[in-house]
């Protein structure tokens, strides 16, 4: 078993409340894309993002998805302006939002992020804490980089995929204990070829009155 010196394992739960990557590919100009908007309130470094980038990239690369990350900077808490860059403009399913904060105000520190779904299962919306990744040591073998760029493709899966969208293998399992972090570091922790075909599937449509009332996601480790 993996050596972890405070969790038996990582544990990916979702409740509801209402290194080296794989190898290098060109992008595929036919594959079903989805945009995600970045915000690093937490002031992640850039080579730690960039990093988790490369990594959630490639993971959706992998199911057959095309990735495009937009970097959107911290928030200025002096501008009250509506915002009007193209980071804003998110429209599920086919851009998506991440905001990488510190920690959460009713948030544990075992818990790396949340992904906000409406009543029927959608969302655009969730949330990484990057302090409580950062300083969690069961994954001392991955950079934070790489555990932020695993991290939020979790998130993604859950905004694209829907309610009760764990599984008991890949990328999506509830918990992930020595031998998915092993998985991660030898870079073979994905989606599974049906989650895939979902993934592929939902951004091929389209709803245009999605309603956003909020449910939560937890990623707990």
């Amino acid at each position: 078993m993996f050596p972890l010196s405070r969790f038996r394992f990582l544990s990916l739960a979702v409740v509801s409340l209402v290194a080296g990557v794989a190898a290098a590919r060109t992008p595929d100009a036919l594959a079903p894309r989805v945009r995600l908007s970045v915000f690093n309130d937490a002031g992640t470094p850039a080579d730690t993002l960039a990093q988790a980038a490369t990594r959630a990239t490639a993971i959706l690369a992998q199911s057959g998805v095309e990735l495009d990350w937009l970097s959107c900077g911290r928030p200025d808490p002096s501008d009250f302006s509506p915002p009007t860059t193209p980071c804003s403009v998110v429209d599920w399913p086919h851009h998506l939002s991440v905001r990488i904060v510190p920690s959460g105000r009713s948030v544990g520190a075992d818990i790396f992020g949340q992904a906000f779904l409406d009543d029927t299962g959608r969302g655009a919306y969730s949330n990484v804490y990057f302090n409580n990744l950062a300083a969690n040591r069961e994954h001392a073998q991955l950079s934070d980089g790489d555990m932020l760029g695993f991290v939020i493709a979790h998130e993604v899966g859950h905004l694209l995929l829907g309610s009760n969208s764990h599984s008991s293998l890949g990328l999506m399992q509830a918990r992930w204990d020595s031998s998915a972090l092993h998985s991660a570091l030898h870079n073979t922790l994905f989606f599974t070829s049906a989650q895939s075909a979902a993934l592929r599937s939902r951004l091929c449509i389209a709803d245009p009155t999605p309603n956003h009332s909020v449910l939560l996601a937890r990623v707990s480790p």
